[in-house]
């Protein structure tokens, strides 16, 4: 392998090996157990690799040659003078096979140790990261329906005075959507209808903020149409509406003749609409209510 090759790698390996000791040291702090063991093993690989890469073929040899080695032909009764570790011919301490064969078993016993910490810990974090998730999935889920509870509350109020129109001419202003606080309380509940299906992950955030943003403009609209009455409307509107109450009471009345109060039901109809449009829907609802009256007359 030429100079520059070996320089490259050499540098290659190097950065290698400082990413994977970050990545061991930020996974140690983190305390990611089995994360900690794989880099470190990958660490350790890439090292070998790098510094010294015929070492693995030279501890394959070395084991070979111990496992193929007879025992019986070291006895050699003429070399059996006593070696002295204080001559210069000194050739006592461990041999390289036993070097290596202890490493090997350290090396084993230490992987041994840190899966068997590694791989507890690592179970109760992730017992204790689901336990986590689902606490939070639970929690967002009550906050949602408490949410979708307060804004059904404030459409079903909307579609009750709507369905009544013509029992709450009292509250006329919140079917006008030329005042400024219908106008608004409409926005809010169109803001609000679409923050309930977004899906976004900030969605239930913007739905908190839009039912809150709801239920002040409901209560500033129907405080501002009960106050009103029908006092903002011009003088001839307002006659308009004061006449189809006076006809709503006469087709109200049970003790009526029922002609008369059909004839009064369909003059209210009249007058309110032409102050403001009348849904079939509290058409319908309204002629429910009176019809078993006109019946019984």
């Amino acid at each position: 392998m030429s100079t520059t090759a070996s320089w490259l790698l050499s540098v290659a390996g190097t950065g290698m090996c400082m990413f994977l000791a970050a990545q061991v040291f930020r996974f140690w702090i983190a305390q990611d157990w089995p994360r900690v063991c794989s880099a470190l093993v990958g660490c350790l690989i890439v090292t070998t690799l790098v510094w010294s890469p015929t070492l693995p073929l030279e501890l394959a040899a070395k084991l070979r040659s111990a496992l193929r080695q007879d025992p019986d032909a070291n006895e050699d009764p003429q070399h059996d003078a006593p070696n002295s570790g204080d001559g210069p011919g000194h050739t006592g301490g461990p041999s390289w096979d036993t070097v290596a064969t202890v490493i090997g078993v350290a090396a084993a016993v230490l992987a041994l140790l840190l899966a068997f910490v590694a791989l507890p810990a690592g179970l109760r974090r992730q017992r204790e990261r689901n336990r986590q998730q689902a606490r939070r999935a639970n929690e967002l889920a009550r906050r949602r329906d408490d949410l979708e509870a307060r804004h059904d509350a404030i459409r079903d109020s909307c579609g009750d005075f709507e369905m009544n129109l013509l029992d709450n001419l009292h509250r006329l202003a919140l079917a006008d959507v030329n005042v400024a606080q219908t106008a608004r309380l409409i926005d809010a509940l169109d803001a609000a209808r679409d923050a309930r299906i977004d899906t976004a992950s900030d969605a239930l955030d913007t739905y908190r903020k839009s039912v809150t943003a709801l239920e002040l403009a409901w209560k500033s609209a129907d405080h501002h149409a009960r106050t009103a009455g029908a006092s903002y409307l011009p003088p001839a509107e307002r006659r308009n509406i004061e006449q189809a109450q006076a006809a709503l009471a006469v087709a109200l009345d049970e003790r009526g003749y029922a002609p008369q109060r059909q004839l009064a039901l369909r003059r209210a109809l009249t007058l309110i609409e032409s102050v403001i449009p009348v849904s079939r829907e509290a058409v319908a609802a309204l002629e429910s209510s009176t019809r078993p009256a006109l019946a019984k007359s």
